[in-house]
């Protein structure tokens, strides 16, 4: 037998001794002298040195809970996580569309990776395919979820879009609409609820004055005040619609968004959205703000437990197999003019295109480094890693810039020296942790 490589012991910055396993998502809390003890079996694992150290009780525990596993054991785990993955990948029934109506947008976000994309609106002449080539895959019921550009810019194709597949008898299972909510008004409302919009996403960017400043008109007008009011509309009038409130934390506004989190959570009790924090990263090397790395977000957080009294945060692991539209065969984004591409990222980026609806052709050699050749199973660093059952692998983008363009990546979302601190803050909230005693 052996020492999971899933295994992860550490010494917190509080003083207590962890032991996490991945795979099984155990959390044990040791004493010193079995901390010990299995700090220094670990690198050169006997059984029978650990049996001298601890007793009969706890070694039963350890192999029962996968910290002390056969040989090959954790190995085979990883295939059958790998083989998960790829038969949802890989499952032609899994169909999704990821519409964008227009690439124009009536916002200059400093941070935007489609900035330099023309102000293309969908033909009728692409609308009338694009409801064949869904028509095609012989499914009556299908996510959709619209996104731009600033989709509501090509509101009347969105319309004519949707009439068209009632008239099909198609249905949509979770529809959505990613927006930044400047032109939301009756009508759209009204609208959107009739074909039951499952949830908006609308981003803001910080306190009112850091928002106008980063989420900008290009007209230059100040937008907060329209999107909230905005966004209340969507309370008012969509009910069962979910607001999905991003912000986008960067280093010009990390420290607004508590104030901001509290403020909206107050002033929007018992109505029906959330708010999402998420990091600005640059996948392209042309951020032109202070962007910052996946990795800051351990310290960010215990910066909101401690500072900031963040007490709703989920701080535990959790397993993941994950995947994303780039990672399914039959989930497509959709361009204005037809285009086929596997990431959200890549729209407007015709080198990137994996086909188009006009057509059967197929750029098989992208769409098989998406889905297999850039995955956390074609990383040696993720199939060594501790953290690999509860890691979906990071984004496969940023693999396939480096493998075509030598652009370095770090996807790793977490580092084994700041894992004690997470722990720390959960153990702390929580109290899981569990302990054995010799």
């Amino acid at each position: 037998m052996e020492w999971s490589k899933f295994n992860i012991l550490c010494k917190s910055p509080e003083g207590r001794n962890y032991l996490y396993n991945s795979r099984m998502n155990l959390l044990l809390k040791l004493p010193e002298d079995t901390y010990a003890s299995l700090w220094k079996n670990q690198q050169n694992f006997s059984l029978d040195k650990l049996k001298g150290d601890l007793d009969e009780e706890s070694l039963d525990f350890f192999i029962k809970n996968k910290v002390i596993v056969d040989s090959g054991e954790d190995d085979n785990f990883l295939l059958q996580k790998k083989l998960l993955r790829y038969k949802r990948s890989l499952d032609e029934k899994n169909v999704g569309f990821v519409i964008v109506p227009t690439y124009g947008c009536n916002f200059k976000c400093p941070y935007c990776y489609e900035s330099n994309l023309p102000m293309d609106i969908m033909s009728e002449r692409v609308e009338d395919q694009l409801v064949r080539f869904i028509k095609s895959f012989g499914i009556n019921e299908f996510p959709i979820s619209w996104h731009g550009g600033e989709p509501l810019l090509a509101f009347r194709r969105i319309k004519s879009i949707l009439y068209k597949l009632r008239d099909e008898n198609i249905k949509l299972s979770d529809h959505k609409l990613v927006t930044n909510g400047f032109l939301l008004d009756d009508e759209k409302c009204a609208f959107f609820n009739d074909f039951n919009l499952q949830s908006i996403q609308i981003t803001i960017d910080g306190l009112e004055g850091t928002h106008n400043m980063s989420r900008i008109h290009k007209s230059e007008i100040p937008t907060y005040d329209i999107i909230i009011q905005n966004i209340e509309r969507v309370f008012r009038l969509m009910p069962n619609c979910r607001v999905i409130v991003r912000v986008n934390v960067h280093k010009g506004n990390e420290e607004e968004f508590p104030v901001l989190h509290k403020q909206l959570r107050k002033r929007w009790e018992g109505q029906n959205f959330e708010i999402s924090m998420k990091y600005v990263n640059d996948h392209n090397n042309g951020c032109k703000i202070a962007c910052l790395k996946d990795q800051d977000k351990i310290r960010y957080i215990e910066k909101l437990v401690k500072k900031d009294n963040f007490s709703s945060l989920s701080l535990y692991p959790k397993p993941k197999l994950s995947g994303c539209t780039a990672t399914f065969l039959n989930s497509y984004v959709i361009g204005t003019g037809g285009e086929l591409y596997k990431c959200w990222v890549d729209v407007g980026k015709l080198e990137r295109a994996i086909g188009n609806i006009f057509d059967n052709n197929r750029n098989i050699s992208l769409i098989s480094e998406y889905i297999l050749g850039t995955d956390m199973f074609s990383d040696k660093k993720c199939l060594s890693c501790s953290f690999s059952p509860i890691c979906d692998g990071g984004c496969n983008l940023r693999r396939l810039n480096f493998k075509q363009n030598n652009i370095k990546y770090d996807v790793c979302p977490i580092r084994e020296e700041d894992f004690g601190t997470i722990l720390d803050l959960y153990y702390n909230q929580k109290f899981p942790a569990q302990s054995i005693s010799q």
